[in-house]
């Protein structure tokens, strides 16, 4: 699989995943720019190639890995995701977070072996215990294949097991960068882990943030040429752009310190990107809002309710708040905000964003002014 090419439409949800993280990986030209040592340098380009390689095969070839490619779409059944959620949450949530994690076990099963291991020239030497660790951690509810199911696997792409530890066949000089970005991920959640995921080179040795360019990049072309148009606008209506480390492929726009405007690259393929453009928060007065988009043209009025950030139920726990806009009953996400949402915004959408940023902002200074 070249995943070089743009590509929206996918066999199976399994193979979006895979495609999103290979597309998220940070090109080496950006990566590699604080990595001096020669030695080292060698070791991240083989430790990339070998990661590209097995997500590649793994694209090609899901069965090989024992990845459940069209489970989802075989539980759905030609039904909508979100009606299913609805209906049967749990179950429906179950095989959605199974296809969610199918590849990111592997990635799991590679920093577990960097962080218990230890380098000794072309092998990685991993003791009885730490295999045993790692045999524990590898077989999850949400990814639940055996160390020995994924070790086989890996032997596709030159990995196998010898003499207590590992070796490369085609990558022999991969393991010195894999540990080094494995002893910065202690956990397998958080920023580190996600340089870790994304063979972000850069967080070796440096407190590094990730820029709106990593997340803008990896998307197929008419995403990300909507992803900088909006940030311009953003920029141009006095918008700072924000990325919390905790929020990853999330960038957050903001007006005098409040929440304008997201732009989130997080779906499961590099074909998705979400814009959400927040209004009004649950405890603004909400008739201000009203108030506002009332005196614009009808046609722009049935615009914005149909992109309304409606819940859909993203949890369980709860099914949304009711908020009135328009004199329309809205049951929403966001605690009750009002806050409108487009999945790819074509041309169009854009323009409409950008007029709806500048009502924010004039709703913001009113607030402000109040106080």
């Amino acid at each position: 699989m070249d995943f070089s090419i743009d590509i929206a439409e996918f066999p199976s949800a399994v193979h979006a995943g895979i495609y999103s993280i290979a597309r998220n990986i940070i090109p080496a030209r950006r990566s590699l720019i604080y990595i001096d040592d020669a030695a080292m340098r060698a070791s991240c380009e083989a430790y990339l190639g070998f990661y590209v390689e097995m997500l590649s095969d793994m694209y090609d070839h899901p069965d090989a890995y024992s990845l459940p490619a069209l489970a989802l779409e075989n539980y759905l059944g030609g039904k909508k995701q979100n009606g299913m959620k609805q209906k049967f949450p749990s179950k429906t949530k179950n095989i959605i977070a199974l296809t969610r994690n199918a590849a990111r076990g592997y990635v799991h099963l590679l920093c577990l072996l960097g962080q218990k291991g230890e380098v000794d020239r072309d092998t990685l030497i991993i003791s009885p215990e730490g295999r045993a660790e790692v045999a524990k951690r590898t077989k999850t509810p949400v990814s639940p294949l055996s160390l020995e199911t994924r070790l086989e696997a890996l032997k596709r792409v030159g990995l196998t097991e010898k003499n207590g530890g590992f070796v490369s066949e085609k990558y022999p000089h991969m393991f010195p960068a894999m540990r080094a970005l494995t002893l910065k991920a202690e956990k397998l959640s958080g920023f580190n882990f996600h340089a870790f995921i994304t063979a972000d080179f850069r967080n070796l040795g440096l407190n590094h943030r990730a820029s709106h360019e990593d997340y803008f990049d990896a998307l197929i072309a008419p995403q990300r040429e909507a992803a900088y148009a909006l940030h311009n606008i953003a920029l141009e209506n006095g918008l700072r752009p924000v990325i919390d480390r905790g929020k990853f492929y999330k960038v957050d726009y903001k007006y005098k310190g409040a929440e304008v405007m997201m732009l989130s690259t997080e779906g499961d393929c590099a074909s998705q990107l979400e814009v959400r453009l927040t209004c009004a928060y649950g405890w603004d007065d909400q008739s201000l809002i009203n108030q506002r988009l009332g005196e614009e043209p009808k046609a722009f009025q049935k615009e914005v309710l149909r992109h309304v950030w409606r819940c859909d139920a993203c949890s369980t726990s709860h099914l949304g708040r009711f908020v009135t806009l328009l004199g329309k009953r809205q049951r929403v996400c966001g605690g009750g905000s009002i806050a409108f949402r487009w999945h790819n915004p074509a041309d169009g959408d854009v323009i409409m964003i950008e007029k709806l940023i500048g009502i924010r902002r004039a709703l913001i200074d009113e607030l402000k002014a109040a106080k």
